[in-house]
């Protein structure tokens, strides 16, 4: 049986005093229901969606990028959090495929109802997850998607922390010019990835030839798909033109494929590549055949400000406990960890809560 209050009606006093007694004591009770409600609100985290390529073709920069977020939302929480309440992070992995990509947005939208997306990390991805995210109406932002406009196209909701390929382009194909006195070029380039292939039949060429640059193989160029693993019929066919250098838009597994072919039927003419050949993992996968190679990065962990040092010592400890070599953060990490710090302060200005 379970416990209740009993009325005895006639007794002098008794009805009323008691009624009174059983409201006092369903105030005091509804008060506390509702304050340890509002306790708990308080409590539940503002929820921040990452839709990373964690396996795939991306995963050797998406795995990195998980450390810069922790480290962002840990400082974040540990002074005060984003209006009194914590971030949380819900991470899913789009595999580095576009259609999963889409699908991770969808869900982070309507199932998690995040407050905000980070990712997904390739402009192939985000093609075709910024026009989802912009239908549902969520913010997003991404690290990488380095292909000039994709961000632009899908306003309000789509952003990139990111320069684009064409402003990082001009001062490292600038400088490979001058330090190898480049006359004349062959472009190669990946004609799958959307990055990739934007860098070879737009970018790169544009720059070329603004740079004053010919071109020996404009309209015929050399291309080939995505983790090709046999880069012969590439070179052999690069070898029917005559040039002074190498013009490269891949990402840098292909670019370690490429080069090393390249060194080996001795087509030693130095390299330029664009942002996506920018990795530590490049030199030291391509050895020697990597020697000379220019590539572009909008930040280098070496850069002598006190920000740079601390976020960079802060994230080798992480990187080396994972098992991360070479340690030392990309250009990627750093915009994950400044893209979470700049959702936190819009949702600060705004009065964002966790409220879905």
């Amino acid at each position: 049986m379970g416990t209740g209050f009993a009325i005895r009606f006639g007794e002098k006093g008794g009805y009323v005093m008691r009624v009174r007694k059983i409201f006092f004591i369903l105030f005091v009770m509804m008060v506390g229901v509702l304050s340890g409600f509002a306790v708990a609100r308080a409590a539940e985290p503002i929820k921040i969606g990452v839709a990373f390529g964690l396996t795939g073709v991306w995963a050797d920069w998406c795995k990195r990028n998980i450390i810069a977020v922790e480290m962002a939302i840990e400082e974040i929480n540990a002074g005060g959090g984003v209006n009194g309440m914590p971030l949380k992070s819900v991470i899913y992995d789009t595999a580095s495929k576009p259609d999963e990509a889409t699908r991770i947005v969808r869900k982070l939208a309507t199932d998690d109802k995040v407050h905000a997306i980070l990712g997904p990390f390739s402009s192939s991805e985000c093609e075709v997850a910024f026009p989802v995210g912009n239908k549902i109406g969520v913010v997003m932002m991404v690290q990488a998607s380095s292909k000039p406009g994709v961000a632009a196209a899908n306003r309000p909701y789509a952003f990139r922390n990111k320069i684009d390929e064409l402003r990082l382009a001009i001062p490292a194909i600038t400088k490979w010019k001058g330090h190898y006195n480049i006359r004349s070029v062959a472009i190669v380039h990946d004609a799958k990835d959307a990055v990739s292939l934007a860098l070879g039949t737009q970018v790169l060429p544009g720059v070329c030839k603004k740079l004053g640059l010919e071109i020996v193989n404009e309209g015929k160029y050399v291309t080939y798909q995505t983790g090709d693993f046999d880069m012969k019929p590439q070179v052999t066919r690069l070898k029917g033109f005559k040039f002074d250098g190498i013009v490269f838009g891949g990402i840098y597994m292909d670019g370690v494929t490429f080069i090393k072919e390249a060194r080996r039927q001795e087509v030693n003419q130095p390299m330029v590549g664009g942002n996506p050949l920018m990795h530590f993992l490049f030199p030291i996968r391509a050895g020697k055949a990597a020697d000379g190679v220019y590539t572009s990065s909008e930040f280098y962990h070496w850069m002598p400000k006190e920000k740079v040092k601390k976020f960079t010592k802060d994230y080798v400890e992480r990187a080396k406990k994972r098992g991360f070599d070479p340690p030392e953060p990309l250009q990627f990490d750093v915009n994950v960890y400044d893209g979470i710090y700049m959702f936190a302060h819009v949702m600060k200005k705004m009065g964002i809560t966790n409220k879905p």
